[in-house]
């Protein structure tokens, strides 16, 4: 079946969309510009759509990936000409490449995602107080966060082996932290679980809650990273 890779940005009032709407949306959206989507068998059978990681209700994304099937080859920028009109306020299409079916499955690649977040300063804060915070932050042996187990229990968790990168910056009162966090179906870091952690640590004087955006999602390379076009 002819396989379209897509890059789309999930902004404004579709960040608080969940996966499971997502995937829905996508799939009316499809149905609505008229594609020829190819059907999973069985007794319920639906788009063959699937996406590249799930992201969590309230975030942004920058540059996101999911994967269509179609019936039939039909040119990527008709593909992208009709999904485009159909899809809601917030669903924006970057890019879609037809790929070939011995290509990967995109969340079987999965390695790791960059992410932003930014949020008012109650007072100022030095650049030199901002490194120093980070710094300690990761000096610290373990970042220990609780998270839910299948069974329902909590559990602490180490989630600094999947820490690979922090920084920070300041703005006129406000303050941007970027990371580069372990993603996929092992060794999963949560943007919010980890901000939650730093926050904790560092004892900065954050007014109000953090925005929070995904910037981009990758897939392991020998020179650490690389983008999911290239697998």
């Amino acid at each position: 079946m002819p396989r379209y890779r897509m890059m789309y940005a999930k902004e404004g009032p579709a960040r608080y969309i969940s996966h499971l709407d997502l995937l829905r949306t996508f799939e009316r959206a499809a149905r609505r510009a008229g594609l020829p989507l190819a059907l999973t068998q069985g007794f319920n059978p639906h788009p063959k759509l699937a996406f590249a990681a799930p992201l969590g209700v309230g975030i942004a994304g920058e540059a996101e990936f999911a994967e269509l099937e179609l019936a039939r080859d039909v040119p990527a920028r008709e593909v992208i000409g009709a999904l485009s009109v159909v899809l809601p306020e917030g669903l924006r299409l970057h890019e879609i490449r037809s790929v070939s079916d011995s290509r990967p499955a995109l969340m079987s690649k999965v390695d790791r995602a960059t992410y932003r977040a930014c949020a008012k300063l109650s007072h100022p804060v030095s650049s030199l107080e901002l490194e120093e915070a980070i710094a300690g932050f990761l000096s610290q042996p373990q970042i220990l966060v609780w998270r839910q187990g299948k069974a329902g229990e909590k559990q602490k968790l180490d989630i600094k082996p999947g820490v690979f990168a922090v920084s920070g910056s300041l703005n006129n009162g406000i303050i941007i932290i970027e990371a580069e966090l372990k993603t996929g179906s092992k060794g999963n870091v949560r943007f919010d679980e980890f901000l939650d952690a730093f926050v904790n640590s560092s004892r900065l004087p954050l007014q109000g809650r953090f925005l929070l955006s995904r910037t981009g999602i990758f897939a392991a390379g020998k020179k650490g990273k690389k983008t999911l076009w290239e697998v």
